[in-house]
């Protein structure tokens, strides 16, 4: 799996992603990373803490995770991501149990897959990632919900997400103008046009 925005958008402050700048890190590199940059800066990071109400009283943000232990900041950044929640579709409870079924986040490689007949059902940039990746080794159908355009990898020779954000489009309220049209268009970021699935 690889990130759809380059090596210069994903990096953090005072540390520079190795490696070419308008590139597209995979997970494990940005995982890499993340935890270097952790060690580098000596950040306490706490691990599969799931935070499920934050208050704001008094200029200070009060955290509570599932496991009743409350934290406070003056800072709060949500990077929560936009797809932080895997879509299961209720269909899938009446699949046999010896049809293998695995989401977007415990998919790691074609060797775990029992089967050489896959079905993916979506086409976002991990499914059709996924699908690329297993259509060199399996027979693979992508179950696609109605036509999305492609993105632009790059606009003027400007990385298309990069020009976005710089025109503070991609950073637009959703119920504004630039928002709902982009929201209506649902567009598909790729890094990899090369493939036959884009």
């Amino acid at each position: 799996m690889r990130l759809f925005t380059p090596r210069a958008m994903n990096q953090l402050p005072d540390l520079i992603m190795a490696g070419d700048q308008k590139g597209y890190p995979d997970k494990h590199e940005m995982a890499d990373y993340l935890e270097f940059y952790a060690q580098h800066n000596k950040l306490h990071v706490l691990l599969n803490k799931n935070v499920y109400s934050v208050e704001y009283n008094d200029q200070i943000y009060s955290l509570k995770t599932q496991d009743g232990e409350t934290f406070q900041a003056k800072c709060l950044v949500n990077a929560t991501g936009a797809n932080q929640k895997v879509n299961v579709l209720d269909i899938s409870r009446d699949i046999p149990a010896d049809i293998q079924q695995l989401t977007i986040d415990q998919y790691q490689n074609p060797e775990q897959l029992s089967s050489k007949n896959i079905a993916i059902i979506g086409d976002g940039s991990g499914g059709r990632q996924v699908a690329k990746e297993l259509a060199e080794t399996h027979n693979v159908t992508l179950f696609c919900g109605s036509p999305r355009p492609f993105a632009p990898q790059e606009l003027f020779g400007i990385n298309t997400l990069i020009l976005l954000k710089k025109l503070s489009i991609l950073n637009s309220d959703s119920r504004s103008i630039i928002g709902r049209w982009l929201r209506k268009r649902n567009l598909i970021p790729c890094n990899d046009r090369s493939s036959p699935i884009y």
